[in-house]
């Protein structure tokens, strides 16, 4: 098995990954391994989940289209890994293993929250009618909420005043309530939501 996070001078390890790092394992097994295996992986992550800093751990099991099975765990700096690759444990645990795993690969990633920022904000690809048309959907209730509703309230301003009131409540509502709803719309549509894969 590999070192995760390789020979280098612990003290350095701050300066190097400074925030959570992530490890991403993918394994192949040999024919016939399979229910041992998922077996081990259950041990595997009741153990990580234990370690000193983890953040959390999971499985991704092989699908119609992969053989490999997917580990991730998170810990909240790369000290903390370093302290669980030293750890008896994990020793313990890999040695059970070797000879079921044919292929391993790692990747080791720091700072993954940007990530996960930038997808779940990323917009989705339309076309400039689909945006035309996305952009009507939200302005045309919220104009006719001014129209109805607010207009006849603040009647009684300075034509200034009631421009600057009716451009806040288009800023309030966009800011705090279209905006969180698209984009919770668009992570729906990104991510399968409450699926179990085995």
């Amino acid at each position: 098995m590999s070192n995760l996070t390789g020979p280098f001078d612990t003290g350095k390890l701050p300066r190097i990954a400074p925030g959570s790092v992530t490890v991403t394992i993918a394994r192949t097994i040999a024919p016939g391994q399979g229910d041992a295996f998922a077996v081990w992986c259950t041990d595997m992550l009741s153990a990580v989940h234990e370690a000193a800093g983890c953040l959390g751990a999971t499985v991704l099991y092989p699908g119609a289209d992969s053989d490999s099975y997917q580990m991730v765990f998170r810990f909240i700096d790369a000290l903390h890994l370093r302290k669980w690759e030293r750890s008896q444990r994990r020793e313990e645990l890999l040695s059970q293993v070797d000879e079921m795993i044919l292929t391993e690969r790692i990747t080791v990633t720091a700072g993954t929250e940007e990530f996960f920022i930038s997808q779940s904000n990323s917009e989705r690809h339309r076309t400039k009618f689909g945006k035309f048309m996305a952009d009507i959907a939200w302005v045309y209730p919220l104009s006719l909420i001014v129209a109805v509703v607010l207009a006849p309230r603040i009647a009684t301003l300075t034509i200034w005043q009631r421009v600057l009131v009716t451009t806040l409540f288009f800023a309030v509502t966009k800011k705090f309530g279209i905006g969180p709803v698209r984009r919770w719309w668009r992570r729906r549509h990104m991510l399968p939501q409450n699926l179990t894969q085995r």
